[in-house]
């Protein structure tokens, strides 16, 4: 019994393996990216496929190449406010991430600063 599960988990791992485009956890569904910019996506995928990277908004399509690492990075223009949006990435795998906004993306910081109300 032993000898089939581990058979099992063997095919299994061979078959996770066998590349698709990856994305890091802050790329995903329901994410707002900054309008009127051009943004960085990036992932893996099986070292040296080509990915193909579309936009709902756009209808221009990129293509990047996988490095020898597997990694890849390519820049999207975005459009005015708005979605939602999809953006599709295909290495012979389709994914999809839905529900994308464009819209304004602010990073704050700080400590008793954060807590002063906007009116002064």
């Amino acid at each position: 019994m032993k000898k089939i599960l581990l058979a099992i988990t063997a095919l299994c791992a061979v078959f996770v393996m066998d590349a698709k485009v990856v994305l890091p956890n802050v790329i995903g569904d329901n994410m707002v990216l900054q309008r009127d910019s051009e943004v960085k996506l990036w992932g893996t995928a099986e070292p040296g496929k080509k990915v193909t990277v579309s936009t709902s908004w756009s209808k221009e399509k990129t293509v990047v190449k996988a490095g020898d690492d597997g990694k890849w990075t390519v820049s999207v223009k975005t459009a005015g406010a708005g979605g939602p949006f999809e953006i599709t990435f295909n290495d012979g795998d389709i994914l999809t991430l839905k529900n994308i906004l464009l819209g304004e993306v602010w990073f704050c910081s700080g400590q008793s600063n954060m807590e002063m109300p906007i009116k002064g």
